[in-house]
């Protein structure tokens, strides 16, 4: 089996190290293609990504992450496939883990694991935030995914076939396409829920998501209103204001 990975950057030298490695490290039964996309980094960025052959690593200009992500995965050649920003990382064993699943449930075309958060200095933070997002994504559910966003973005894959037939991310959204492409896939057949870490997801005062939270969930709530119905989009936005005001006290 063959999982491609795709990471899209821009001036990402503080973490990029990281991701790569975590990356490469990735042992088991399967083929790796990592694929990076650079937005053309002046940072010391693609000297980094010199220094890793076994990456392919592609710099030309772009129209920000999701247009680089799309790219990278019209590229790709592998069976599964996933993106990872270039400040988070696999954990030990997560691509085999990932590749076992799909080979012994052919079924199954996405799925999602737990997902730590993460320091500038890669310790752990707001457990309490993955431990509820653990709780209410314990049992994959469509309607519980209309009325919050569950679904971790670093831990989550699926088949290449499913990415294909819904067209990649929607350019239109510029912090939550990874939530509209859950509902896509989520149209297309459930998915599985890995109860294990498989990625970890950093906060840092450069990220999108502690800088945009706000509009990220704006997004999200009009995403669930599209898809959803009148009840959807209640439940949702009372959720989203509450984990905003919850990220505002706890920034």
């Amino acid at each position: 089996m063959k999982i491609s990975i795709v990471t899209p950057v821009r001036n990402g030298r503080q973490f990029i190290r990281d991701t790569v490695e975590s990356i490469l490290a990735q042992q088991g039964d399967f083929e790796l293609e990592y694929i990076v996309c650079d937005g053309q980094s002046t940072d010391g960025t693609l000297e980094i990504l010199a220094e890793y052959p076994q990456c392919r690593v592609i710099s030309r200009k772009d129209g920000g992450p999701f247009h680089a992500i799309n790219y990278g995965m019209s590229l790709a050649t592998g069976e599964i496939g996933a993106w990872l920003n270039a400040d988070d990382i696999y954990l030990p064993g997560t691509l085999a883990k990932v590749a076992d699943y799909f080979r012994t449930h052919p079924a199954i075309n996405w799925l999602y694991g737990n997902c730590p958060i993460i320091d500038e200095n890669g310790r752990e933070i707001r457990r309490p935030i993955t431990l509820y997002k653990e709780l209410i994504g314990f049992r994959y559910s469509r309607n519980m995914l209309l009325c919050e966003n569950f679904v971790n973005q670093p831990a989550t894959f699926w088949r290449m076939s499913l990415w294909r037939d819904l067209g990649g991310l929607n350019s239109v959204y510029k912090a939550a396409w990874d939530y509209e492409l859950w509902l896509k896939m989520a149209q297309k057949g459930p998915a599985a829920h890995l109860h294990t870490d498989l990625a970890a997801f950093r906060r840092h005062a450069g990220s999108i998501s502690e800088n945009f939270f706000e509009k990220q969930f704006a997004e999200e709530l009009a995403i669930s209103r599209q898809y959803g119905n009148r009840i959807h989009g209640a439940i949702h936005a009372f959720n989203a204001w509450k984990i905003v005001t919850a990220y505002k006290i706890l920034s």
